[in-house]
């Protein structure tokens, strides 16, 4: 059950509040040893072939003799030490994009007046599994003023997450450009809406899987100069749709040949997950 008043926490803006938050999917991603055996052979090297004549591999990790206690690779760089406030904001908002890939998802709201809006949204993650639970932090328009995400969310408690693709990357990317309230991007861009189940939020037919949330809790970012910069929303999974092409079913595992999800780097770069590596997990006895 979500909370249906949702609860407000005041916490210190910090990078360790923002990396927290950014580390979790990274974490999570093909760290199931069961989906991976089914979708993959003990056979390294092992490519699987899709619709777009693309191969999606898996390969050995770079140490795939590694023993337990023996120390890895350490760059031989000189560290470069920084205190956060060298940088300005937006400069070290870009660090954190840069230093933190992280899943490209397109969030779709609706508004009091029954407008739909789309955007693409990077701070965005999976944080627990029961309740089911997503974070997603939605930073104020330089001149201070809330994004219609907010302002919708705000007005309804609910949210849409929509994972994005490759093959719909284009329109995904272009519905970052800034609209005025009354327009809808689904129309704009070129989105086609698709029905919830629970909330009113659309959601993005063009996404494989879509989770439809109940706003739980928020939490506003107060930087050093006491300015709230963004809000936190954590979002319950109400209701999750994913496409069959994408997911199956029966051995409860998704397709990752097929999913061709998109992570989202600094600027304006994304990266493709074309291979995937499965490292052994060594017994405590070794």
């Amino acid at each position: 059950m979500y909370l249906s008043s949702p609860v407000v926490t005041k916490v210190p803006c910090s990078i360790n509040v923002l990396s927290s938050v950014t580390q979790s999917l990274t974490k999570c991603n093909f760290s199931m040893n069961q989906p991976n055996h089914f979708l993959f052979s003990k056979k390294i090297q092992t490519k699987v072939s899709n619709n777009s004549g693309q191969s999606f591999q898996k390969v050995p990790t770079s140490n795939s003799n590694w023993k337990m206690g023996e120390p890895q690779k350490i760059l031989s760089g000189k560290t470069l030490t920084f205190e956060p406030s060298v940088f300005t904001s937006s400069q070290f908002h870009q660090f954190l994009l840069n230093s933190f890939p992280r899943p490209a998802c397109i969030i779709s709201t609706i508004s009091p007046e029954g407008t739909s809006n789309a955007a693409p949204y990077s701070f965005t993650n999976l944080v627990c599994s029961d309740p089911p639970t997503f974070s997603l932090t939605v930073f104020k328009n330089p001149d201070g003023s809330l994004k219609d995400t907010q302002v919708n969310i705000d007005a309804s408690n609910e949210f849409a997450v929509n994972l994005v693709s490759d093959w719909f990357i284009e329109s995904a990317h272009a519905s970052g450009i800034p609209c005025s309230p009354e327009v809808s991007e689904f129309e704009k861009i070129g989105f086609t809406p698709k029905p919830s189940s629970i909330i009113k939020s659309p959601l993005v037919a063009q996404s494989p899987v879509n989770y439809e949330c109940k706003v739980s809790t928020r939490i506003p970012f107060i930087n050093r100069e006491g300015k709230e910069t963004a809000i936190c929303y954590m979002g319950e999974i109400v209701k999750i749709h994913v496409n069959e092409q994408v997911y199956d079913a029966d051995k409860a595992t998704f397709k990752y040949e097929n999913l061709k999800a998109l992570i989202k780097l600094g600027g304006s770069l994304y990266a493709k997950i074309n291979t995937v590596v499965d490292p052994t997990q060594p017994s405590s006895s070794q």
